[in-house]
């Protein structure tokens, strides 16, 4: 399962923001609410709402309610011009109008010139990263329902940790051991 480290997100989105603003968005929208390039292409107007984003999900997962997402960090913050493009977005037209192959190709686009490394150039990384990074404070069961999973075990492949990771954890328990 790849996902993107925060500073390679961050990368990622810059270079999207310097491209297009409407691209970039709609990248940060898919990250914050786990959306899939399906359910992120047919957004319209009416699901942005009283700073909140309704999504019908795909997969037969479950629908959610979510907040618009409010950062300190400009590339991370949704919130005010996720609102002001809905608004501008007519009736029932999707706010990111594009077809799910060119969001694909968008964000390869974008992945490649950001510096990523090729196996993680798929905008799937997206719904991966925003669980990665957030699952452990959230804890499981907040994240199973964020994310619209029926089953815990969907959410629970997020918790899995690469021998780095569990070799690195290892080491700050040893270390804390030895000076406590």
């Amino acid at each position: 399962m790849q996902f993107l480290a925060k500073d390679e997100l961050l990368s990622f989105l810059a270079v999207a923001k310097r491209e297009r603003e409407r691209d970039w968005l709609m990248f940060l929208v898919a990250y914050w609410h786990g959306l899939r390039a399906s359910e992120v292409v047919k957004l319209q107007p009416i699901a942005i709402s009283k700073g909140q984003i309704t999504v019908r999900r795909l997969k037969g997962s479950d629908a959610t309610t979510q907040p618009l997402i409010e950062d300190g960090n400009p590339l991370l913050d949704e919130r005010a011009p996720l609102e002001t493009l809905a608004k501008t977005t007519p009736g029932t037209s999707p706010i990111f109008p594009f077809s799910r192959v060119h969001y694909f190709r968008l964000f390869r686009k974008y992945a490649k010139r950001a510096g990523l490394p090729a196996h993680k150039w798929h905008p799937h990384a997206l719904k991966h990263s925003v669980a990665r990074h957030h699952i452990r404070e959230m804890g499981i069961e907040n994240m199973r329902r964020y994310l619209g999973h029926k089953s815990m075990a969907s959410t629970g492949e997020y918790l899995k940790v690469t021998d780095e990771e569990a070799s690195a954890a290892m080491g700050r328990a040893r270390k804390k051991k030895s000076n406590g």
